[in-house]
């Protein structure tokens, strides 16, 4: 792959009537490492293939020589994960000494007083409000309850459309805590929460939670760093039969970041326009009440087009869009605001601006600590990996000091 790729590189540089030493200054990299990674004594990073794609309008042929074939991590057997009984549902309060048993006369009386929705409505916006600024694992352990009782709930139910109301908030619940196990590290119970929210929309009769699983088995392709999975998943949820504008909208994101990730530009940017089409309506309320999918990023488009701009090797015009993006999000939006800045640091290494690099994920590490983003992790260990380069830059060496140790979670003196 090393000699190929170099090789190419090499080609494309001379038709271009780039010299080396101009090359290197436009990609940000040294002359003597460009020059080791054309005579093939240096394997290419990701990154500067993305870089040099673009430079040399490359189409993405150059950055393909260097993709990824497969996603980094497996996305875990398809386990069926059906909703509990009664009985599961108890036995998993006793094992964990918690009084979730309630007789049926009186899950019966909650189920139809209309004051018990308007709580469970009320407290999923309460919990997508702290799962923004607290450890996933705390807030996953009060949705799980919740959930749990909304079973009960939806069992207890005299007739059909209370139950099914009650199931289409227990899908919301399940899909809120497919993120939380997402950001908790959890991918393999991720996808089960996900799954189980669309088994739980359909018994329910509502078809766009169903659309929307399908997008956040597309976010958690593309953060597997599976492209092809991830295009596929997104496209599937734009044509699902449930799934409305803002829903195809969120699909569309998903599908330019899969694109991006392959240096498809044209594709890229298609996706983009469509879902900036698609939001222009505003943000409307989802089943059971809430807006499905973000809702604390103020200008979402603006934000997935400075991720996607980075993927397709243009770091200076991602960083903009990023900063742009940011500076329209509230500061109390903790977890969009580590995952997008942690992508912002990428975009200024890239640059070679190193001081505002520095600046930016340190602000990124003292919000993603205390919340436990494993996004914003994820981000992060590219950042060390792209940092490599910068050892001569004193402050880039007790920033990598920093993001190693917020990695693995001890304090930062």
């Amino acid at each position: 792959m090393s000699h190929e790729f170099g090789a190419e590189l090499r080609r494309r540089r001379v038709h271009a009537d780039i010299s080396l030493n101009e090359m290197a200054r436009r990609l940000n990299f040294s002359k003597g490492y460009l020059s080791k990674i054309e005579n093939g004594r240096q394997p290419p990073t990701e990154q500067l293939a993305r870089l040099a794609d673009a430079e040399l309008g490359a189409n993405g042929k150059l950055a393909a020589l260097v993709q990824r074939t497969g996603p980094d991590q497996p996305n875990g057997p398809d386990t069926e994960f059906t909703h509990p009984g009664r009985r599961e549902v108890l036995a998993f309060g006793s094992s964990l000494f918690l009084p979730l048993g309630i007789t049926e006369a009186d899950a019966e009386m909650a189920a139809e007083d209309p004051q018990t929705r308007l709580y469970y409505r009320d407290q999923f916006d309460r919990l997508r409000k702290r799962g923004q600024q607290s450890a996933p694992g705390l807030v996953l352990r009060t949705v799980a309850i919740e959930y749990c009782t909304l079973v009960e709930l939806a069992e207890a139910a005299p007739h059909p459309q209370g139950r099914a109301t009650f199931e289409i908030l227990a899908a919301r619940y399940a899909e809120y805590a497919g993120w939380m196990a997402q950001e908790a590290g959890d991918n393999q119970a991720s996808m089960a929460w996900t799954r189980q929210s669309a088994k739980l929309a359909a018994s329910a009769g509502d078809q766009a939670i169903s659309a929307y699983a399908l997008v956040r088995e597309a976010e958690l392709a593309m953060y597997a760093r599976d492209a092809t999975r991830t295009i596929s998943l997104a496209q599937q949820a734009q044509h699902h039969v449930g799934a409305d504008p803002r829903v195809k909208a969120l699909a569309a994101h998903r599908e330019a970041q899969g694109h991006a990730m392959l240096n498809n530009g044209h594709e890229c940017r298609a996706a983009l326009d469509r879902a900036e089409t698609l939001l222009g309506n505003g943000v409307h309320d989802g089943p059971g009440g809430s807006p499905l999918g973000s809702t604390t990023v103020k200008d979402l488009n603006l934000a997935v087009s400075g991720w996607c701009t980075f993927d397709l090797g243009r770091p200076k015009q991602a960083a903009e869009l990023l900063e742009r993006a940011l500076s329209r999000t509230a500061p109390t939006a903790r977890r969009a605001r580590a995952m997008y800045g942690a992508r912002l640091a990428l975009a200024y290494e890239a640059t070679s601006d190193l001081d505002r690099m520095c600046e930016v994920a340190s602000q990124v590490i003292a919000i993603a600590q205390p919340i436990g983003s494993a996004t914003a992790r994820t981000e992060l260990r590219r950042l060390t990996r792209a940092m490599a380069r910068r050892h001569n830059y004193r402050p880039a060496k007790q920033l990598h000091v920093e993001i190693t140790a917020a990695l693995f979670g001890f304090p930062v003196s």
